[in-house]
């Protein structure tokens, strides 16, 4: 009951960033909404691509890379799974201008990109630990200007995301990661309640060459069980406790 009153109060100041004629403001963008769409993957392309060569670790993606094309307003990052319409795009903006965005991909509706390019057999993996290893989806491209970046924008939009998965009765999310980046997310692991499916890094080449991920999923549960509560208790109300505390981008 506690928990379930927590998402109410949550989502309630979440609906405020909803609002069109907010200064931050965060949409599900609609598949007809081809413009939208666009501005995302262009912002993607700034952050991964132009930002990334500017940086000393450089450009990771050929320029035959499968996700780069021209767009009608510039060069674009996307894929096939961005035009499906199980695909879920959120986008926020400041002030009008898209500064963050990420995407989510349900598994229930087709193979996950690790699944599909035969990286690591998720399904096999997560199958010891859920109720419904087929009830799975991933937040992927997640992308921020660096302009916001340090602000309470990317926790934002990872609120709106976990609204996102009980909304649409996902049981589990999965989230990839490299291995350099697996102590932190274990150290957040305490309240985010994480687990990993992983004991070694595994290629994910076709995406970038030489590249060793490591792959981690959190329980959502169902309405009215108890993974459900402690998934709202542990890692939703934190997650806004977190957000309230951080700065608005200026």
């Amino acid at each position: 009951m506690l928990a379930n009153a927590s998402r109410s109060f949550i989502r309630s100041r979440l609906a405020v960033t909803s609002q069109v004629t907010s200064p931050l403001n965060v949409s599900w963008v609609p598949h007809d909404d081809h413009e939208s769409l666009s501005e995302i993957y262009r912002l993607r392309y700034k952050v991964m691509v132009s930002d990334a060569a500017k940086s000393k670790k450089g450009n990771p993606f050929a320029p035959d890379h499968y996700c780069l094309h021209e767009g009608p307003g510039g060069m674009e990052f996307r894929d096939e799974y961005d035009e499906l319409p199980s695909t879920g795009h959120c986008l926020v903006r400041f002030n009008g201008a898209p500064v963050a965005s990420t995407r989510i991909v349900d598994g229930n509706h087709t193979p996950l990109e690790a699944e599909k390019f035969g990286w690591i057999d998720i399904r096999s993996r997560i199958a010891p630990h859920v109720i419904n290893p087929n009830n799975i989806a991933e937040p992927s491209r997640v992308v921020a200007d660096k302009s916001i970046r340090g602000s309470c924008v990317v926790p934002l939009m990872y609120l709106h995301c976990l609204d996102w998965f009980m909304s649409k009765d996902i049981e589990n999310f999965i989230g990839m990661c490299n291995t350099s980046a697996r102590p932190l997310i274990e150290h957040y692991s305490k309240w985010a309640q994480t687990k990993w499916i992983t004991d070694e890094p595994f290629s994910a080449d076709e995406f970038i060459e030489g590249r060793k991920l490591e792959m981690c999923y959190v329980s959502v549960g169902t309405k009215g069980t108890r993974e459900r509560d402690n998934f709202l208790m542990t890692n939703f109300t934190p997650a806004f406790m977190a957000y309230s505390v951080m700065k608005n981008p200026r």
